[in-house]
């Protein structure tokens, strides 16, 4: 129940998702729990090889170490628009393993393709795929970033 005078906490959310729909933002999304990559559905899937093998050179780079979701969130919003408000098109955001947090896993990497594909980004973002090193495993994304 609602009561009167109470905040809703998700608004924002849910007004973010329907302007994605009501503007035809439409994002395929595979991960693996080790490996994340996504894309608009109008962009042709070959540029997701393409960001893997850092194909792009890199006009901006967000290192996210030591933050925390909430602050994480607000830095992608904010360096994802104004990169792609500079004119930019290809951007990494380092993430990490993992390795220092609580359960040694690595907690930005699952929100991180939320926030691109779905969140107030989304608008600005064409692909993005992990970066694999040689072990197989990723600390970063490289994002594709919309042309002006």
């Amino acid at each position: 129940p609602i009561w009167e005078g109470a905040v809703d906490l998700d608004a924002g959310a849910r007004a973010d998702l329907a302007s994605l729909v009501s503007g035809g933002l439409r994002f395929e999304v595979l991960d693996d729990g080790v490996l994340l990559e996504g894309r608009r559905l109008d962009v042709d899937p070959r540029e997701l090889r393409r960001l893997r093998k850092l194909r792009y050179a890199v006009d901006g780079k967000l290192d996210l170490h030591g933050h925390s979701v909430a602050s994480a969130k607000e830095r992608v919003e904010r360096f994802v628009e104004r990169r792609r408000s500079q004119g930019d098109r290809a951007i990494l955001i380092v993430h990490g393993k993992g390795q220092h947090s609580a359960r040694q896993t690595p907690v930005l990497r699952g929100e991180l393709g939320a926030w691109l594909s779905q969140g107030r980004a989304a608008k600005d973002v064409l692909a993005f795929a992990s970066v694999e090193e040689d072990d197989g495993s990723s600390g970063a994304l490289m994002v594709l970033l919309a042309k002006r």
